[in-house]
């Protein structure tokens, strides 16, 4: 499992864009001093070509809207008696270096989770995270910091449950079933 867990941090390395723009970059600034100019100059023209339009143009943003168009919010027609949220809306390292509650890019997941449980006043709300980082010596898990700031935003304590070892979102599916 934890060699599934590894491959997973690198594969997301590897995957984002800035990240590949990043290394075509060095790439081209290595090869430099060994006499491969042509490579360098490619690499390093490539580099930039894709930070600008990436970067730049609105092409990201686009493709988000347009993959998100696609799933309709759901109408939830009947009881609700459990709302699940998955871990990566929160930042533990920011949270437990600063002493505050950190949100992501994800944090929606939070906000909508608050919403939910004003909604659906009997419904349990399960988090589900771990520690998800590689490297690090901090043990506070997603979970916990997604609870705090639940509670911060007015949620009930005593309706939340947890699930605390998890570390990527196969694992939320497995632990959470287990718990």
């Amino acid at each position: 499992r934890l060699m599934s867990f590894i491959a997973s941090k690198l594969i997301e390395i590897f995957l984002l864009p800035s990240n590949l723009i990043a290394v075509l970059g060095l790439i081209g600034l290595a090869t430099a001093p060994f006499g491969r100019r042509k490579l360098s100059r490619t690499c390093l023209i490539g580099s930039a070509l894709l930070l600008a339009i990436c970067g730049w143009a609105p092409l990201g943003p686009a493709a988000l809207m347009a993959l998100e168009n696609r799933f309709p919010k759901p109408v939830i027609n009947g009881p609700v008696t459990g709302i699940v949220v998955l871990g990566g809306a929160v930042d533990t390292h920011v949270s437990v270096d600063r002493q505050t509650l950190a949100m992501n890019e994800a944090g929606e997941r939070l906000t909508e989770a608050v919403d939910l449980s004003r909604r659906y006043p009997d419904a349990r709300i399960f988090l589900s995270g771990g520690v998800n980082h590689i490297i690090s010596h901090n043990q506070t898990t997603e979970s916990q910091v997604a609870r705090d700031i639940l509670v911060m935003l007015g949620v009930p304590a005593q309706r939340i449950e947890m699930e605390e070892r998890s570390r990527t979102t196969c694992e939320n599916a497995i632990e959470s079933k287990a718990a």
